[in-house]
């Protein structure tokens, strides 16, 4: 397979020829715009902050530790749920983004020592 000098590298030709006709580029400005979703989900009161709450909850009921959390929201059992919905959408988001992210990685040179 030969290969082609582009400003950003050495990358395969025939793979490059290849995607100029089926490869759609918005994709990855779409893969940006899901990676938004993702942060703006996160402010104020994001993942990072349920799962801290989570912890304090688990830590009280599991390990017998003394109120962490105040009791009066959802239950250790809500919590939960409701981060492992929040994780799963963030997984099918993520798998998106790598389905369209994929296809570059055929312009790879086989001269490539990055390899």
């Amino acid at each position: 397979m030969p290969d082609i000098e582009t400003p950003y590298g050495i990358v395969d030709a025939n793979a490059l020829q290849s995607l100029q006709h089926r490869y759609d580029t918005t994709v990855i400005q779409q893969a940006v715009d899901l990676f938004d979703t993702i942060r703006a989900r996160c402010e104020p009161d994001g993942l990072r902050d349920d799962l801290l709450r989570l912890h304090g909850m688990a830590h009280t009921v599991i390990n017998g530790a003394g109120l962490a959390v105040p009791t009066d929201d959802l239950t250790l059992v809500e919590q939960t749920d409701c981060i492992l919905d929040e994780l799963e959408d963030w997984q099918l988001v993520l798998d998106r983004m790598v389905l369209a992210l994929r296809p570059l990685q055929d312009l790879r040179s086989e001269t490539d020592e990055s390899l």
